[in-house]
């Protein structure tokens, strides 16, 4: 239990998932991230800094040479120099602390003596822990306390973080399955590796239909009804040319037509009742795994399972020695960012945070006539803010906005005509949500 000062400021980062072999790197911010470092640098107090997990990703690195490891490996790569040469800065700093946190895609650092002994030789972290419980010294009664949030998710659940072979279901799929996806050929269009940039996770079947749906009619149409276009005006062109009637290669290529309109449409019936199921299917997974839908939208299982346990009282997974009294709960984990309270037993209000991710996700936007939904991409980047302020506990929700160049193809924009998000113009860091924590009550006389 850390006992702050009321000039701290405690600052969460996850999911930043930097690291990996070739292509399998997914972190893309190098230089945003960057300025972050230097930006709560330049904070007048006391500063803490919590890497809440994933914020290194080792389960996309394969085996490193002999003599070395996976973060040191990750921290030689150019691209990464000036980042971490950011991070050191920081630590560098009067009153700055930096506290590392393991996540499912980092726990390597738990139990690997060589990652601890890299970073802070490099002098980069100065701590590790499982979790992170804090309180201000003008108002002990309320703990902030932070952990990944993978504990709440039973494939990605660890039960002995000091135990490397303790690899939960999730770790295979990473480690396993997904370098195994394939790539090149008839695969190649369809960018089935953005499967690790799809959000929310539940709608990976949807989008899996839809890349298999645009694929397929783009090639319809690029085989089947451009030839046939094509051929039909050169038709028409020679028979009015050379003043002909041509009436058996009219009916043959209306017939034609028709095949090609019948095929069409049998195929968009297809695809609509496999969409269905699919919706079905995808609704029954997560309510099954106590996520479920509210107002038509998916709730995450593992948002539902930390709301559920904090709402019953239970203590946290990795801290049980807080039951009742946590004020504010900050996790990752999902890549989702959001800020909501929730109210305890006996009235206690919780403030529920999820400090998101440093990632390029692509996000369903519904398509036209019930086709299936079209990913677009978006920039997630996000960090939250606690500190104590003139009466009350601040907790902030900050965005660090960025805009993508990548774009659908055009059948997929075709499909969302109109409802393509927009990208941010403005991308200067902001507060995307925030809420106050009150000072406790005054005790009743007994």
């Amino acid at each position: 239990m850390r006992r702050l000062s009321d000039d701290t400021l405690v600052v969460f980062l996850s999911d930043s998932h930097i690291g990996g072999d070739g292509d399998r790197d997914i972190f893309e911010s190098p230089d945003d991230l960057a300025a972050l470092f230097d930006d709560i640098g330049a904070h007048a107090g006391p500063v803490e800094l919590v890497l809440a997990g994933d914020f290194l990703d080792f389960l996309r690195i394969g085996e490193v040479a002999e003599g070395t490891n996976r973060a040191a490996a990750t921290m030689a790569r150019p691209e990464y120099r000036e980042l971490f040469a950011a991070l050191g800065r920081f630590a560098a700093g009067d009153s700055h602390t930096v506290v590392y946190l393991p996540g499912n895609h980092d726990g390597e650092m738990w139990w690997n003596p060589a990652i601890q002994a890299e970073l802070r030789r490099r002098e980069l972290v100065h701590e590790f822990q499982l979790s992170y419980a804090a309180s201000f010294e003008s108002d002990p009664a309320y703990v902030v306390y932070c952990e990944h949030g993978n504990q709440f998710d039973p494939p990605n659940t660890i039960r002995d973080y000091t135990d490397g072979l303790d690899t939960p279901l999730g770790h295979h799929i990473v480690t396993d399955l997904t370098p195994r996806i394939p790539e090149g050929g008839a695969a190649a269009p369809l960018h089935l590796r953005d499967v690790d940039r799809v959000f929310p996770l539940a709608t990976i079947p949807g989008w899996l239909a839809g890349r298999v749906f645009y694929e397929l009619v783009t090639l319809a149409a690029r085989w089947l009804l451009l030839p046939l276009l094509i051929a039909l005006a050169a038709y028409e062109t020679i028979t009015y040319a050379l003043g002909l009637e041509g009436r058996f290669v009219d009916n043959l290529i209306t017939e034609l037509g028709w095949e090609v309109a019948l095929l069409l449409l049998g195929f968009g019936l297809f695809v609509f009742v496999v969409r269905r199921r699919a919706n079905r299917a995808i609704r029954s997974a997560a309510a099954n795994a106590g996520g479920g839908e509210k107002d038509g939208v998916l709730v995450d299982p593992t948002v539902a399972s930390i709301r559920r346990r904090l709402a019953s009282g239970q203590p946290a997974p990795l801290e049980p020695s807080f039951p009742g009294q946590l004020s504010v709960f900050i996790s990752g984990h999902t890549h989702a960012p959001a800020l909501s309270e929730l109210e305890r037993p006996g009235g206690a209000r919780v403030v529920l945070v999820n400090s998101g991710c440093w990632l390029r996700q692509v996000q369903p936007v519904a398509a036209h006539l019930r086709m299936p939904a079209v990913y677009t991409p978006r920039f997630v980047q996000t960090h939250v803010r606690v500190y104590r302020g003139e009466a009350e506990t601040q907790v902030e929700l900050w965005e660090h906005p960025r805009s993508s160049a990548q774009r659908p193809p055009a059948l997929e924009r075709l499909a969302i005509a109109g409802r393509m998000p927009p990208q941010p113009e403005d991308l200067t860091p902001r507060v995307r949500a925030r809420t106050s924590i009150r000072p406790a009550p005054p005790p009743r006389p007994a």
